[in-house]
């Protein structure tokens, strides 16, 4: 299990490397940096650069900003002295998955889609629109491993009950599969995209006690108690994580664990590159802190017990 946990920390922290070079290199190719060798007024910056999609092109400088590659000002902007070093640990590089590099290159080029247009039809990060690539994201190995992660920690088996916030199109599946034919799996997604892959995934392999529901997870009002509650790679959409706990928590049973996997901004420097190209999925927010979620829970006055695993993995017990 730990070398599991050290596998997605690894390469979550390797796309986040990548990302400030795909960043630089993007500033690089538009010409941001040479248009900022000396003090400018910010619509300054925004007329000079050669592309259309203006506010993609103020989130990118504000995330240079937050990056300290450029310095801001009230309305004005100029470069800073800035380097960057690709680190690559020969211990930690076995660890290294090779799967999800062509899929993030895809998404790397679609920004240059994006500067054209918000609605370029190369873009292929929308949750229903372009299902098929969300779910070819989601079979990728680095999520199969913190799915089978979620199985072990959570000591998924036949007559549990499972509620998995944000489910997707694999984990009714791949999850799904350790609860029956006596437990129960229910599954929650936005996307009918999505749920109707994942609907046809269940259809084929026969597992009746797995039930998906097209619902928002911020609307979700569950009445029956879970032993589990997964909430994977789905609070960075989310604009009021208090709620989504504090839902996932009600419907706990005593002793229920919520499981949460998410890249901890806390834990990852240079998180904010990774964020400019998430963003072209219209229903991100952020990737969360690991304190935000501890913050919920006592402002909502529960009995737990928080276990982090990693970087990237809370277990909190409901006592």
């Amino acid at each position: 299990m730990n070398s599991s946990i050290k596998k997605l920390d690894i390469n979550l922290a390797m796309i986040v490397q990548l990302s400030m070079l795909h960043l630089i290199q993007i500033g690089l190719k538009y010409g941001v940096f040479r248009e900022l060798t000396t003090k400018r007024h910010y619509s300054d910056v925004l007329t000079a650069i050669p592309v259309r999609n203006k506010p993609l092109l103020k989130s990118l400088l504000d995330t240079y900003s937050k990056l300290g590659i450029l310095e801001k000002g009230v309305n004005e902007l100029v470069g800073s002295d800035f380097s960057y070093i690709l680190a690559l640990n020969s211990a930690d590089n076995k660890y290294l998955l090779p799967d999800w590099v062509p899929l993030f290159e895809e998404i790397y080029k679609m920004v240059d889609y994006a500067f054209i247009s918000p609605q370029h039809p190369k873009i292929l990060m929308d949750f229903d629109k372009d299902a098929d690539f969300w779910d070819m994201r989601l079979a990728l190995e680095l999520n199969n491993v913190y799915r089978r992660i979620i199985v072990s920690i959570g000591e998924i088996k036949d007559e549990m009950r499972v509620l998995d916030l944000g489910c997707g199109s694999i984990s009714p599946v791949e999850i799904g599969k350790f609860l029956g034919p006596n437990g129960e799996y229910v599954g929650v997604d936005f996307s009918p995209g999505i749920i109707s892959i994942a609907k046809q995934r269940i259809q084929n392999s026969g597992f009746d006690w797995v039930t998906l529901k097209e619902v928002d997870i911020k609307a979700i009002r569950p009445k029956t108690r879970y032993d589990i509650v997964i909430i994977s790679f789905v609070l960075e959409y989310v604009d009021n994580i208090q709620k989504v706990v504090k839902n996932a928590m009600e419907v706990l049973e005593e002793k229920g664990k919520l499981i949460i996997v998410e890249p901890f901004r806390e834990n990852y420097p240079n998180i904010e590159a990774w964020e400019f190209f998430e963003r072209l999925t219209r229903e991100f927010v952020e990737f969360p802190k690991k304190s935000s979620i501890i913050e919920s829970l006592e402002n909502d006055g529960y009995t737990y017990r928080v276990q982090e695993l990693g970087k990237s993995i809370l277990i909190i017990e409901k006592l």
